[in-house]
């Protein structure tokens, strides 16, 4: 390349450009090939003379040599024209600035042979978003163009090109024809937009594998904890971990390919290591110990703990070991850093890995001394705070206080925070969340109410037969209780109809015995198999041990959730009773579960009310864990009646915990007055709609949704949303006779 190509002047008349020019020629010769320095001088010149000022040359000049040098021969041409008859001949040329400045962010987030790509999807949505009025064609801008641009860098980082055209499409459907609204959509700042944003993005979702990963903890430890997840963009921001804590673990709510490891094994990993610090870990008291000694106390509890659960399961070293950073044992220089971590993850691997390729001896040593410890059996945590101890005394360094510190690789991502290692004695000292010891009412009849995040559930739009995601927010909360004994006068009420419902219950009973056969224990000797082990003894055979017989009861395996409507409609006085729907309810529901608790069938009641989709109330009234007692009863006597009937999002969440349960049947009954509605919807049939596509989606898992209606006009809209899985009670004064009635014939 000739001196005279590389500085040659720029025919522009903007003393402005020029400067930029002169800023930029050098990095620009020095990154671009002759080829594409031509297209960028004529691209900065052309830009100059059409008639847009200045502002589009400069945005040019400043980053087309990182396009050019990315996309190579012909991109800058190509961007060019683009600019030109895409934008600049429409009237968005006020993107055209915030288009040439993207390409800063773009060049950093897709590949070089991905230019024709990005410059669709722009044009796209330039196509579907310049409208015009009356006819007149391009009259007006993309109103959202320019936000769309602005959020770039994350869409690029956080989505492929399909995901960002779901995203797009999405806004496209519902706000097209609302300009601001659209506007508001492609910043990413309402809720849908962040939830559709959500779910496109590069990954495993968790949501879509909560059920498998469940039954995996389940076969694994016979656990059950629920989930919580978060969003890895708050993990990145707060260097926050998964954890367990109250019968709930934390974990990112996305996953994407780590190490050739997809995402389902990664959630794995992740549950077994959480599972077994429940399982193997007891709280030490940490007032005492250093930050630094906590940190490799916990590098030892992390190994023992996963060494205790190799034992029970081999398989899991394979996927620990998959996941965990291999570093070269020299690649950090403690004469100008902190080698604290590079220490700690070469110890981490070394524990597990037999493999390793670390020669420090003191790492040899540390390793062999774990082993042993392990081998001897009965181990504890206090053993790791002990080997901690040890190995920081014998590899502390001067350097470990620096402040420049090594962090390259030095993550294990499948690993907890550690909290369940540690007890904090003094109140507060060190505690992530003391809200949690807040009460919500300072009233001292109020109980204390812990505060859960929500539970967001897609909700259907039959319109454009697609969900919107994550639209309605569940939240739950245990039910107030009162007096017990309101529940007891009530079963008291109802004494002819519980000894009716006693007989038949008598008849419904598991009551016959099954014989269990080739048992290793049991009642009574299996005469043929004994005889047969006898012959093979004589015969010099391996004898079949299994010579008992067991016998077991023939059971009832039914599940149930009763989900009661509480909404506003149920004050309403039912016909001459005097009585509310609502107290008639309370009847019902009180002799059911009295039946079904004679029965010991696994029984669920929770009751729900709304008052727009942000906020869905669930509220449980008797878990499947308890019995019919005080506790229960005091719950169901308080029962209030308010707000509106959202139903979809009550039992998808309904759904979430009945699918939960072993049973071979899953029954679902849905206890209301009226049709789904809600004050923000005005579209009748929507809420109906949506209903139904719950009643599918359960029966889909497995599950047998039934609807008891008190209201007149169900016949108008309940087969919609059921079919014929219901049954409409005219007389509401008739509810607590029917109700277990109807009851046990969906059971038998």
């Amino acid at each position: 390349m000739t001196e005279e190509v590389q500085y040659k002047p720029l025919d522009c008349a903007f003393e402005s450009v020029q400067a930029v020019f002169a800023l930029n020629i050098e990095q620009a010769v020095e990154h671009l090939s002759e080829a594409s320095l031509s297209e960028y001088y004529e691209g900065a010149e052309f830009l100059a003379k059409i008639g847009q000022g200045d502002k589009l040359s400069i945005a040019f000049l400043k980053t087309m040599p990182w396009a050019g040098e990315h996309f190579g021969d012909g991109s800058i041409k190509k961007i060019t024209d683009f600019t030109y008859n895409k934008i600049c001949r429409t009237p968005n040329k006020p993107a055209v600035e915030k288009f040439l400045d993207s390409f800063i962010i773009v060049v950093d987030h897709i590949d070089k042979d991905q230019l024709d790509e990005y410059l669709a999807l722009i044009e796209y949505h330039l196509s579907e978003t310049t409208f015009s009025i009356h006819g007149i064609h391009d009259t007006h801008p993309s109103p959202s163009l320019i936000a769309m641009l602005a959020n770039i860098n994350l869409l690029l980082e956080q989505l492929d090109f399909k995901g960002i055209y779901e995203w797009i499409n999405y806004g496209l459907r519902y706000f097209k024809d609302h300009p601001e609204r659209q506007e508001e959509y492609f910043t990413l700042t309402t809720a849908d937009s962040k939830a559709v944003f959500q779910r496109q993005r590069k990954g495993l979702l968790f949501s879509d594998i909560e059920r498998p990963i469940n039954l995996f903890q389940q076969a694994l430890w016979k656990t059950n904890f629920m989930y919580a997840p978060y969003s890895p963009d708050f993990e990145a921001l707060e260097h926050f971990h998964p954890y367990l804590e109250d019968e709930v673990i934390r974990l990112p709510d996305i996953y994407s390919d780590l190490n050739g490891v997809n995402g389902c094994k990664r959630y794995m990993a992740l549950i077994a290591h959480i599972i077994a610090h429940h399982q193997f870990t007891t709280k030490i008291v940490a007032d005492n110990v250093s930050p630094q000694q906590r940190f490799f106390t916990e590098v030892f509890e992390d190994a023992r703990v996963e060494y205790l659960a190799i034992q029970q399961y081999p398989g899991l070293k394979k996927l620990w070991l998959s996941l965990m950073p291999v570093v070269d044992e020299f690649d950090c220089d403690d004469t100008r850093q902190s080698c604290l971590r590079h220490r700690a993850i070469m110890l981490t691997r070394a524990l597990l890995d037999d493999n390793h390729p670390y020669q420090n001896q003191i790492i040899l040593d540390y390793v062999e001394k774990f082993k042993e410890l392990m081998s001897r059996g009965e181990t504890t945590t206090s053993d790791s705070l002990s080997l901690g101890l040890g190995y920081l005394i014998k590899t502390r360094s001067a350097s470990d206080a620096l402040g420049s510190i090594y962090f390259e690789n030095t993550e294990v991502s499948y690993r907890d925070d550690n909290r369940s290692i540690w007890l904090f004695i003094e109140e507060f000292d060190e505690e992530d969340n003391i809200f949690e010891h807040q009460k919500k009412s300072e009233d001292e009849d109020d109980e204390e109410v812990e505060v859960i995040p929500p539970h967001y559930y897609d909700e259907w739009d039959y319109a454009y037969e697609s969900y919107k995601p994550d639209w309605a927010a569940v939240y739950e909360r245990l039910h107030t209780h009162t007096n017990a004994s309101k529940i007891d006068q009530i079963l008291d009420k109802h004494s002819s109809l519980v000894k009716q419902l006693k007989k038949v219950l008598d008849l419904l009973k598991p009551q016959n015995k099954k014989r269990v056969r080739y048992q290793e224990e049991g009642v009574e000797l299996d005469l043929d198999i004994a005889l047969r082990s006898v012959i093979d003894i004589k015969n010099g055979s391996q004898p079949d041990t299994r010579i008992n017989v067991d016998f077991e009861h023939d059971s009832r395996s039914v599940s149930v959730l009763l989900l009661l409507d509480l909404s506003q409609s149920l004050n309403e006085v039912a016909g001459s009773s005097g009585q509310t729907i609502l107290e008639l309810s309370q009847e019902a529901v009180s002799l059911l579960a009295w039946a079904v608790e004679q029965l010991g069938d696994n029984f669920a009641i929770a009751g729900f009310n709304s008052d727009t989709r942000q906020k869905v109330m669930y509220y449980h009234i008797k878990g499947y864990s308890e019995h019919w007692d005080d506790t229960v009863k005091s719950r169901l006597a308080d029962l209030k009646a308010e707000f509106s009937t959202r139903m979809g999002a009550a039992i998808r969440h309904g759904a979430h915990y009945l699918d939960m349960q072993q049973s071979d049947k899953k029954l679902m009954l849905i206890l209301t007055d009226g049709e789904p509605a809600d004050i923000d919807m005005h579209d009748s049939k929507a809420l109906i709609q949506d209903t139904h596509k719950a009643v599918q989606e359960a029966q889909q898992k497995g599950m047998y949704p039934y609807c008891i209606s008190l209201d007149k006009k169900a016949d108008e809209y309940i087969a919609d949303i059921f079919g014929s899985h219901y049954s409409v009670i005219d007389r509401i004064e008739s509810l607590p006779k029917e109700l277990p009635q109807l009851f046990l014939s969906l059971t038998t």
